[in-house]
């Protein structure tokens, strides 16, 4: 029952992040790719600056998610500087979103993360008790940054522990996303 359970969570999934790529695309082909990627340059160090605030706030806020602002990055900023704003704007939100659990509570985190999305957190947080080494932070660390980050602000690991099982996971994440997601969403934009 339960591998049914989160089969239908893993295609239900699957379905949105195509719906998002195809409205991604739609949206860039219509603009023009060259139209857009003009006007960012034309914005100076403010597209930069922006854009590394809306991938912060987008990983602060859990339910959301930065990885499709990683991969439309990818495609716009070209893939190079998009990995280096989104692999600095993931360790600034993820290093606040330590901080506000750490510092605030359970609370507080319940406020940005939603109560379902706490739950599954006890869980996790009851699993990690065993196992606090670096190493198995950047193993885990893959699987949602944004919640992982809250759930290890829970606990008393230390930060600086935290930003190398950060720093590391993170070089995996962003450029899966940036990398390979911007390459499709640039093959879907070409194929229309």
């Amino acid at each position: 029952m339960q591998f049914t359970s989160n089969l239908k969570k893993i295609f239900i999934a699957a379905f949105f992040v195509i719906i998002l790529y195809l409205i991604m695309a739609f949206a860039l082909q219509t603009i023009g790719l060259d139209n857009a990627q003009l006007f960012i340059k034309q914005t100076g160090v403010w597209s930069p600056l922006v854009f590394i605030a809306l991938c912060a706030l987008s990983l602060i806020i859990a339910p959301l998610s930065g990885s499709s602002l990683f991969v439309i990055g990818g495609t716009l900023f070209g893939r190079h500087n998009a990995f280096l704003l989104s692999y600095i704007a993931t360790i600034i939100g993820c290093s606040a979103n330590f901080c506000i659990s750490r510092k605030f509570g359970r609370k507080v985190v319940q406020r940005f993360i939603g109560k379902a999305n706490l739950d599954e957190l006890d869980k996790f947080i009851n699993r990690f008790k065993n196992h606090r080494s670096i190493f198995y932070m950047i193993i885990i660390m893959p699987l949602s940054q944004d919640l992982i980050s809250y759930a290890i602000g829970l606990t008393k690991i230390k930060y600086p522990h935290f930003l190398i099982a950060l720093i590391l996971s993170s070089t995996i994440v962003v450029s899966g996303y940036v990398y390979i997601g911007s390459s499709i969403l640039e093959t879907l934009i070409q194929s229309k």
